[in-house]
């Protein structure tokens, strides 16, 4: 595993680790693994930047550290600028994967100006746990609603508490697409955009970074969306709740998202403006006349044709989605990393 790593150029180490405040941890009850109960923590002034940025990365450390002590010996922390790794990677791999974070972090940003953000304090933390069942253990502290959750993709961003992410260990090649989808979520966490953007916006970036072979062709997709999509589970779509079906619904929502936001994509300044505006409680339709000059039912129709498309709220008695479908718990924070409630 990881012989891509023969050959290639790797950052240098930073000069300094994060200090561990383990004298000062909060630890979450009713857990089989260390999780800091993050708002019951006695957070700096907010307006002291640095202060916060120091007293979130020793939170992180010694989270980090008392994690990777209770799954074995093997587990090290390593930190680049921007992150904070837990991995039972060897010290070349472990570095790379830190390189490819920092690297995807600064292409996301580039190529979604005015739309994603890295906000927040402290290094964003990543876990790359090295089976499958340390990955389920852990994940299982968000309550997913699923024995199984996200089985088919070995990644996640959780947004709970200090969002991080979390990978189950396998080749780069199959890592690579996870990370840089999830990271697309963690940026663009900060905008109440609805599930279909959220996701379409990961999914565009994703391949854009790291091209994969088509799941359908154009053929397939076509027939397969005259034979799903109508009035109903076009609702279905605009909530979010088709993402999360055990059919093939599921990834028909994520290629109907992947080409609206296409679409979109033909006049960035306009996608971005759009992004700004776009709610989860009309899943954008507002923002679409205000800011496209039409409602979604005309983007929606350009790919799937005439049909009744337009979102309708009043029927949407289940909610909205917000996207990232991850697990998610109580004690929230907006951030990629911690931003300490008011």
């Amino acid at each position: 595993m990881f012989g891509w790593l023969k050959g290639k150029q790797v950052a240098e180490p930073p000069p300094e680790r994060s200090t561990s405040l383990p004298g000062e941890v909060i630890w979450r009850d009713g857990t089989t693994l260390p999780i800091p109960d993050w708002e019951r923590h006695d957070w700096p002034d907010a307006t002291d930047g640095a202060k916060l940025h120091a007293y979130a990365n020793g939170l992180a450390a010694a989270w980090v550290d008392a994690l990777g002590t209770q799954l074995h010996s093997g587990y090290r922390r390593d930190e680049s600028a921007s992150f904070m790794l837990l991995s039972a990677l060897e010290p070349r791999p472990a570095r790379a994967l830190l390189d490819y974070l920092e690297r995807s972090l600064r292409r996301v940003l580039t190529t979604l100006p005015g739309i994603a953000s890295d906000e927040g304090h402290g290094k964003t933390v990543v876990l790359v746990l090295d089976d499958e069942d340390s990955y389920y253990q852990y994940i299982a502290h968000y309550g997913s609603g699923s024995d199984e959750p996200e089985a088919f993709s070995g990644g996640m961003f959780i947004d709970w508490g200090y969002g991080h992410f979390v990978f189950a260990q396998g080749p780069f090649e199959q890592m690579e697409p996870v990370v840089v989808h999830e990271l697309t979520h963690c940026l663009v966490r900060h905008l109440p955009i609805p599930a279909w953007l959220n996701e379409g916006l990961a999914v565009n970036t994703e391949r854009r970074f790291s091209p994969s072979r088509p799941r359908y062709t154009a053929a397939e997709l076509a027939f397969l969306f005259g034979r799903f999509w109508n009035a109903d589970t076009i609702q279905e779509f605009w909530t979010g709740k088709s993402f999360l079906r055990a059919d093939d619904g599921q990834p028909l929502s994520y290629e109907l998202a992947r080409l609206l936001v296409q679409l979109l994509d033909k006049d960035y300044d306009r996608l971005a403006r759009f992004c700004g505006q776009a709610l989860r409680e009309d899943a954008g339709e507002a923002a679409a006349r205000a800011v496209l000059g039409a409602g979604l039912e005309e983007l929606a129709g350009i790919v799937l044709g005439p049909g009744e498309w337009r979102p309708q709220p009043v029927l949407w008695s289940s909610g909205t989605e917000k996207g990232q479908f991850r697990p998610e718990g109580d004690a929230r924070m907006t951030a990629c990393r911690a931003t300490p409630n008011p």
